[in-house]
């Protein structure tokens, strides 16, 4: 497959690739191609640093004509906390106008985009700053639908989860009641609604009794009773 690696300072790498290909293979290649050692890269996809180098493109979502950003390391090896939250920050959101850029010497690409996101592709060629906000904010939309899922699964999955444990103990109590008010209407219907018991007079072996009659029940009884019934 085809992807172009793009640099803070607008120089731009197409690079034929297997999908399979590894981080590390990739940031070996770039070297060859940009000069940067591997240990100084910061590639990023759709605003994602790829940083683990055995992990596959594919399994990054890198597909057929995307763009990654390369960014060299900064070269301080120490900051102070505050610094350090800010460079964060920074690396969570990548130049978005190269993107733009990238989609603007792309005819094909461009009219992907104009199909799939008329807004978006109408920034990219007019407001670069709503190009940039918008693409962020889609970032920021489909980061937290994955951890949502992600929260979800994982509490799902921890047996010590106060959350997950309630949801289960009320999924088993639900699930209880249905059953036993299931078994219930089968077996004690009268509790349900009033019954009207029928009482006939009958002779069995020569001897008079009143026998109780239920069309439900699951079998006869016979019931001895001082008199007949009238």
């Amino acid at each position: 497959m085809r992807i172009v690696v793009t640099t803070d300072t607008d120089e731009l790498y197409n690079l034929e690739i297997d999908s399979q290909m590894a981080i590390e293979d990739l940031k070996a290649l770039l070297e060859t191609e940009s000069g940067i050692p591997p240990e100084q890269q910061e590639l990023y996809h759709n605003g994602q640093l790829l940083n683990e180098a055995k992990k596959l493109l594919e399994e990054y979502g890198v597909g057929q004509d995307d763009l990654i950003l390369m960014r060299r390391k900064p070269t301080a090896t120490l900051a102070p906390s505050g610094e350090a939250a800010g460079g964060d920050a920074m690396a969570s959101n990548p130049n978005f106008d190269l993107m733009r850029q990238h989609v603007l010497r792309d005819p094909r690409l461009l009219q992907q985009l104009a199909n799939t996101n008329p807004e978006l592709a109408r920034a990219a060629l007019n407001d670069p700053a709503r190009f940039s906000s918008m693409v962020q904010q889609l970032e920021q939309n489909r980061r937290h639908a994955e951890q949502q899922r992600m929260d979800m699964v994982a509490s799902n999955n921890d047996p010590f989860d106060i959350e997950a444990q309630k949801r289960i103990e009320d999924a088993i109590r639900q699930e209880n009641i249905a059953a036993n008010l299931e078994a219930a209407m089968e077996y004690n219907p009268e509790s349900f609604a009033r019954v009207t018991r029928l009482y006939i007079n009958v002779e069995i072996n020569g001897r008079k009794l009143v026998a109780l009659v239920d069309s439900g029940a699951q079998s006869t009884s016979v019931q001895k009773r001082p008199k007949h019934v009238d």
